[in-house]
């Protein structure tokens, strides 16, 4: 990750920078003495970088701006201000390369829709050609125990047996399907989706499960209710494996401006040591589910005591949904 510094005057002219900045610039070094840094920020970015520099007068800030190389590429980076002088004659300023970040969340993004797509597939295919199996398999023994009288009685236990079977498999497939990709999420939307999950999850594991859900939940683009329901589906995971909770509760609240999901447990919590690595040393689950809300521009929070966890995401609401809310709301 490439990271440039300089320093700036009291006109955002640069009177130091490092190699860094130059190589990132794509001009020679000595060149760029001298000359406003906002010589190189994007023309979409100019308003963004004059707010930050008037604002590092009452405390930092820091921004993702795009810069215009010198072979006219452009190139995501972050400003980092910070008053050097207590007259406010200087300012230091990181420009930190975003390009490895922005590729890597992007390869994630594209590994994320891949699994997703993967997942609504395998469904699919348990449902319509495992499922028609053995459903053709059932039928065949319901024809053979229509002439059981005709078999001894061990032969026909073990048709008995086979048709016991077949349906216990049937339901296992119809609950392993609906698990990859419940269809309830594309039918009828997320709320019904998290209560039939929620509702398994509680049967599966014994742990009471709570749902708190708005009553007139607004349907959301397809991207942000698979995230949700992968997110509800991780937490709920980890609790199961991890916490040793009795109980746990998922919460959502959907307004105009935002959504926020809650999920929270009372089981032992996660030590201090952990929480504060657990981030960027956690496995693939919790990664994945953080990059999901972050592509959506929303942030995850995890909160833990001895007294148990709460994982809290809050998402933007798109305008569109907020027009269409109007319109509902309208027609009632």
């Amino acid at each position: 990750m490439q990271q440039g510094a300089a320093i700036l005057d009291a006109y955002g002219n640069i009177i130091y920078c490092n190699l860094s900045l130059a190589q990132l610039m794509g001009v020679a070094h000595d060149s760029l003495i001298g000359i406003p840094l906002q010589r190189f920020v994007n023309s979409d970015d100019q308003v963004l970088f004059q707010k930050l520099w008037r604002e590092t007068l009452v405390g930092p800030r820091d921004a993702e701006v795009s810069v215009r190389r010198a072979d006219g590429t452009q190139v995501s980076t972050n400003f980092s201000f910070r008053l050097l002088t207590q007259d406010k004659s200087s300012t230091g300023v990181l420009i930190t390369d975003l390009t490895g970040q922005k590729q890597q969340a992007e390869l994630t993004a594209n590994i994320q829709r891949m699994q997703d797509e993967e997942r609504r597939r395998i469904a699919r295919e348990l449902h319509d050609s495992v499922g028609q199996l053995l459903a053709a398999i059932s039928m065949n023994i319901a024809s053979i125990t229509d002439g059981s009288d005709k078999l001894s009685s061990r032969v026909a236990k073990l048709i008995s047996d086979n048709a016991s079977l077949v349906n216990q498999i049937t339901d296992e497939i119809r609950t392993i399907s609906h698990l990859l990709h419940p269809p309830l999420l594309d039918e009828v939307g997320l709320p019904s989706a998290i209560r039939w999950y929620a509702d398994g999850f509680s049967q599966r594991s014994n742990i009471q499960t709570t749902l708190d859900i708005p009553q007139q939940f607004q349907r959301l683009s397809p991207e942000m209710e698979i995230a949700i329901f992968r997110v509800v589906q991780e937490c709920l995971t980890n609790i199961h494996r991890h916490s040793g909770s009795p109980s746990c509760s998922i919460k959502i609240v959907q307004d105009a401006d935002r959504l926020r999901i809650e999920v929270k447990d009372s089981g032992r919590g996660i030590p201090k040591s952990k929480l504060l690595t657990l981030v960027s040393s956690a496995g693939v689950g919790l990664r994945g589910m953080q990059e999901r809300i972050r592509q959506l521009g929303g942030t995850l929070e995890i909160k833990s005591s001895p007294n148990g966890t709460v994982i809290a995401a809050t998402l933007p609401v798109p305008r569109d949904i907020n027009l269409s809310m109007s319109k509902d709301e309208g027609v009632a």
